[in-house]
């Protein structure tokens, strides 16, 4: 069942409704009191299970191994610690993908109610190490002392009273992580995007990146785009071509094979990829929309064939301030992209603002761009425990990216 996308609201909650979960009753000798909270009546309480992967490109990154000491969850505005299979082990996140997630917890004794918002701790030995950089050599990743996450759920969830709730946390690594000036040549762990989803409530779309062959050249056949970034967006919804959301981000393995799972039903999603494979970059392009609604209809397929773009250009720009305390600073390149005849603005790229290490001077980069009219959008993000991520965006007008150009803007 496939629904042509018009645009729809960009502020639009993403609320996870509780998933009709059955499973088995579980038993009072599993019923076992968390430590430092009361007993939990079977009659009024189900298991939790939960797993951890990543979310979005790691950026520069080949490893980042994260301890994680604690988690909670705040059901009935309690805070509830979840019980972990191997609290103060490393955990690495960029191999925590859909096929191996990192399985936290399993079958956790947990009360109904609401569950609205999480929060952790993670221990001082978490390192990472850079993609250019020898497989020997480790970065210290500071992290607060008894650090809390202040990210929200975004939106909720409940675990059935003798039932079972599969509770996915995605991880986005590439703007969770930032050099430490503090500490040189170490890093700092911030509050990035962490979100957390009931996967009964939730959908995927899955397909293949090619590029497209060259009429007459038997010599540039299609081809799998490996390594391509994959983005489902949910687009805007006041009848305007507005900017669409960029939710979830994964990258397509060898074949150019992608899964973008842990999409929230009841609404309608877009596929959208921009590939970039060594100096070659692609058109970008975007799906017709998925409406992702009750099963059988919460799995689609969308492939895609891209055009190889001319030279590429460069957008590169500065920042007059940058991110205080709880806050991240990313940039959004757009692109107007028509689907079904409306023409909607999708992101094609993301880059996170950072401190160039002159006395305030805060810039960012996207070095590859399709020759195109783009415009850009700076957000400013606050963490924020009950809300998640408080967006202030400050748009920009549209600009034309020539063939090997080098464009500058600014905020």
């Amino acid at each position: 069942m496939m629904k042509t996308a018009t645009c729809l609201g960009l502020a639009a909650a993403l609320l996870l409704p509780a998933a009709a979960c059955g499973g088995s009753s579980p038993s009072t000798a599993q019923i076992q009191a968390a430590e430092g909270t009361a007993p939990l009546d079977p009659a009024h309480s189900g298991t939790l299970t939960v797993h951890l992967v990543q979310d979005g490109q790691p950026g520069a990154f080949s490893h980042l191994d994260l301890v994680l000491s604690a988690l909670e969850l705040r059901v009935g505005g309690v805070w509830r610690p979840v019980t972990l299979e191997a609290p103060g082990q490393p955990i690495d996140i960029l191999s925590a993908a859909t096929q191996t997630p990192a399985v936290l917890a399993i079958n956790v004794p947990w009360p109904t109610g609401l569950n609205d918002a999480m929060r952790f701790s993670a221990g001082p030995d978490s390192k990472v190490q850079l993609s250019d950089e020898d497989a020997d050599t480790f970065h210290n990743l500071a992290v607060p002392g008894q650090f809390v996450s202040g990210m929200g759920l975004p939106g909720s969830f409940s675990v059935p009273a003798q039932g079972s709730t599969d509770l996915w946390i995605a991880f986005g690594v590439s703007r969770a992580i930032l050099p430490d000036a503090a500490n040189d040549g170490g890093y700092v762990f911030i509050q990035g995007p962490i979100r957390g989803f009931d996967k009964g409530a939730t959908g995927t779309i899955s397909g293949t990146l090619t590029s497209q062959e060259v009429t007459g050249r038997p010599d540039v056949p299609a081809a799998p785009l490996a390594g391509a970034a994959v983005t489902a967006q949910l687009l805007a919804e006041d009848g305007q071509p507005g900017v669409a959301i960029a939710f979830r981000t994964v990258l397509t393995d060898v074949q150019g094979h992608y899964s973008l799972d842990l999409l929230p039903k009841g609404y309608t999603w877009c596929v959208v990829s921009q590939p970039v494979a060594g100096t070659e970059i692609y058109y970008p392009q975007a799906s017709p929309g998925f409406a992702m609604g009750g099963a059988p209809f919460d799995q689609y397929q969308s492939s895609m064939a891209f055009a190889l773009a001319a030279i590429p250009g460069s957008v590169s720009g500065t920042v007059a301030q940058g991110p205080g305390v709880s806050q991240e600073d990313v940039v959004d390149l757009i692109q107007e992209i028509p689907i079904g005849g409306v023409p909607c603005r999708f992101v094609v790229g993301s880059a996170v603002v950072e401190d160039t290490g002159a006395e305030g001077s805060f810039a960012f980069s996207f070095p590859a761009v399709a020759p195109g009219i783009y415009s850009a959008v700076f957000n400013n993000y606050t963490q924020s425990l009950t809300q998640g991520l408080v967006d202030q965006t400050q748009p920009t007008a549209g600009f034309v990216v020539s063939a090997g150009s080098k464009t500058g803007i600014s905020f």
